[in-house]
This record gives structure tokens, C-alpha cells and sequence, in this order.
């Protein structure tokens, strides 16, 4: 038994030699290398980054994990990029060796990790960016990166390159990462918009991504022009719809993060497409984030809905939590998106999508899809 398991070990240590010596070859195939972390807007940003770059004419290779993971080929190609189980960061050595094989210049891809130590793998054990970016940060993943922001920010500051340069769009944390970037030789910059971004996403993602073009030699107007041609959002990234009675819908499972969530709504309500409606929270959970129940409960106190709409998992659980919370609001719960009564809402109502897209979320945006109108604000 004993030469049996030593057999097995030594074949497991041969094929990480193996796949280390893989992964290395495929980087130096690669000119740059754009690692993008994040609590709120890593798709956009590294959507942007890629079609930035591309308006300069450089080769590109495009990886993001948001709603659903999805790559861009050089040919600007987009498609599903297949799983099988759970997710592993072991996908990245898959999406480095088909960009090396695309002959791509550059590869963009979104961090998929959120465990601080898989992050640290990530970026210096497998991608090796030269470039990294940390859009902002926030409350998320409580369980995992870090029960306080600053908690957070160390594990995110797991991507920093070595050697490098690094983006980042949070002017709170600016002091911290400058200070981890002299540790590793990098660069840090802090980047703000200026207000004057065209309407293609936030300001402060297409700020990000400018600068990134501009530092690998692409001049602002070929970036955005790269922008307007290419960009495109994530599959169910937040967007709007009208529905028959004259109701809006925000579908805004993608956001994730409380802080977030509330900042866009606030945001929102000052566009004359959403003042002064009825807001109606639809909140769907998934059943390993049951961390994010009392997040929501904070929320909805927050934000003050007149009715919460509640799906998935623990939703009975998470019903009584916003009612003790929010006790002069309606509150219901749904065992599926089927059973969501979208005929209820009026001209006079904002219905706001939040939580997760996982399982009942996805389901939720089908729906809005086919009985509503895409609104292009």
C-alpha cells in the first residue's frame, strides 16, 4: 500500500511540474498580462480595458466571471466558457494557454477568486499579471475576505503584480495599496473620473480602463473608440425594463454588495425614469451566502421599500428578519420566479431585482426579458 501511494504522489508532483512549466511557457507567449479585482464593477472595467485596447489595435483575449463566465477571442468572439462543477482557479491556466494559442498580445481577465490565499495563486503562481487593477472596495464575501473593509482590502491586495504597475479607483484605500506596491516594486496610481466620460458605463470604470489603455500605448480617443465599437455589457449586468402596465424594473442581481446596491438605486432615483415610483424590493438569496440575510434586512431599512418580495433560499427566515427591520412594509415570499406576481404592479411602481442571479435570480431576468421592454438609458 505504502509503494502504491508513493507512486501517486509522485506522479501528482510530475503533473504540477508540468502544468507550472505549461503555464510559464504561455505567459512569455503573452506581452501583457491585466489582473482585474474588485468589490463592484470588475466585468465593466475589464470589458472597457479590452475594448479600449482593441481600439489601439492590439491582439486581445478577453475573460470575465460576472453573471456568467464568458470569453472574448482576438476575432472579438464571444461565448460561454464551460464548467464542470464548482468554480476552480485552475480555469485560468486553461484561459492563459487559449490566448496563448489565439496569439493574443494581451490577456484581460477578471479575478475569480475570492479566498485571499487562491487570490495570492492567481495572480503570482499562475497569471503573473504585469498589470493589476482593484476597482474599489467593499462589503462582500464577509465569510471569506474579511469581516471589516480593511480586512477586505488586504486580501484583494493579493493581485498586486510584482514589478508592475497598478489601477485603482478608491480613494479610501489609495494609502494602503501605495503601501503594498512599494513592498512589490509596483507602480500605483489612483485613478478618478473627471465627469466628462461618455455614457457607455460609470464614470469611474471607464476612467479605470482609459488609463490601463493609455498605459500600454493606446492614445484616449482610440481607447474610447475602441469602447464604443466593442463594448459590451455582461449577460444580465444591471439593466432596466418597462413592463406592460407601465411599472419599471431594475434587474440588479449583479451588483452583489449592499453599499453598492443602495448607491445605484439612490443614483437612479434621481433620473426622471425612476423619481417618485413605489419601490418594491425583490431580494432572491442563495443558499451558501446566508451571511448576506441580515445584510439585506440592513438594506431594505435603508432603502425603505413599500413592499419586499422575497426568493430562494431561506426566503421565510430572511422574511421575518426585514419584517422585524421594517415592520410597516409588505412583505411576502415566493418559492419560485414563477410565482412572482409582476401582473400587481402598476405605472406607479419601481420594482428593484437584488441579491444573487444564482437559480431563482436568472429565472427572475428570463421573465423581465419576455414580458418587458428593454430601456436604454
Amino acid at each position: 500500500m505504502a509503494w502504491m501511494l508513493g507512486i501517486l504522489s509522485a506522479l501528482y508532483l510530475a503533473l504540477l511540474v508540468k502544468e507550472a512549466r505549461k503555464a510559464k511557457q504561455n505567459r512569455a507567449a503573452l506581452c501583457h498580462v491585466i489582473h482585474v479585482n474588485g468589490t463592484r464593477g470588475k466585468s465593466s472595467v475589464t470589458r472597457l480595458i479590452d475594448s479600449g485596447l482593441r481600439g489601439g489595435g492590439l491582439r486581445c483575449f478577453c475573460k470575465t466571471t460576472g453573471t456568467l463566465p464568458r470569453i472574448i477571442d482576438c476575432s472579438g468572439t464571444e461565448r460561454d466558457l464551460p464548467r464542470r462543477g464548482r468554480p476552480n482557479i485552475r480555469e485560468q491556466l486553461k484561459v492563459l494557454e487559449m490566448a496563448a494559442k489565439d496569439k493574443a498580445q494581451v490577456l484581460v481577465v477578471e479575478c475569480m477568486a475570492v479566498n485571499p490565499q487562491l487570490q495570492w495563486i492567481s495572480q503570482h503562481r499562475i497569471l503573473q499579471a504585469d498589470c493589476g487593477v482593484i476597482t474599489n472596495v467593499r462589503s462582500d464575501h464577509l465569510d471569506v475576505m474579511g469581516k471589516t473593509l480593511e480586512e477586505i482590502a488586504l486580501s484583494m491586495s493579493s493581485t498586486i503584480p510584482k514589478k508592475g504597475l497598478f489601477f485603482t479607483a478608491d480613494q479610501r484605500f489609495f494609502p494602503f495599496f501605495t503601501r503594498q506596491c512599494k513592498q512589490l516594486d509596483t507602480v500605483p496610481a489612483l485613478v478618478l473620473p473627471t465627469g466628462q466620460e461618455p455614457e457607455l458605463d460609470f464614470g469611474e470604470n471607464i476612467a479605470l480602463a482609459l488609463a490601463v489603455c493609455k498605459s500600454l500605448g493606446v492614445d484616449e480617443s482610440s481607447a474610447l473608440a475602441g469602447m464604443r465599437q466593442h463594448y459590451k455589457r455582461d449577460p444580465y449586468a444591471l439593466s432596466f425594463y418597462e413592463l406592460d402596465s407601465g411599472a419599471v424594473a431594475i434587474g440588479g442581481f449583479s451588483i452583489n454588495d449592499p453599499d453598492s446596491t443602495a448607491s445605484v438605486y439612490e443614483k437612479l432615483t434621481k433620473r426622471d425614469e425612476f423619481a417618485g415610483h413605489r419601490l418594491t424590493l425583490l431580494i432572491n438569496n442563495r443558499p451558501d451566502r446566508s451571511f448576506r440575510t441580515r445584510q439585506h434586512a440592513q438594506l431594505a431599512a435603508k432603502l425603505q421599500p413599500d413592499r419586499v418580495w422575497v426568493v430562494g433560499a431561506g426566503r421565510r427566515t430572511m422574511g421575518r428578519r426585514i419584517a422585524r427591520a421594517l415592520p410597516s412594509a409588505q412583505i411576502e415570499a415566493f418559492g419560485s420566479a414563477r410565482s412572482i406576481p409582476l401582473d400587481r404592479l402598476g405605472k406607479e411602481d419601481c420594482l428593484y431585482c437584488i441579491g444573487n442571479l444564482a437559480r431563482e435570480g436568472l429565472a427572475v431576468m428570463q421573465r423581465l426579458e419576455k414580458e418587458g421592454k428593454r430601456l436604454v438609458l
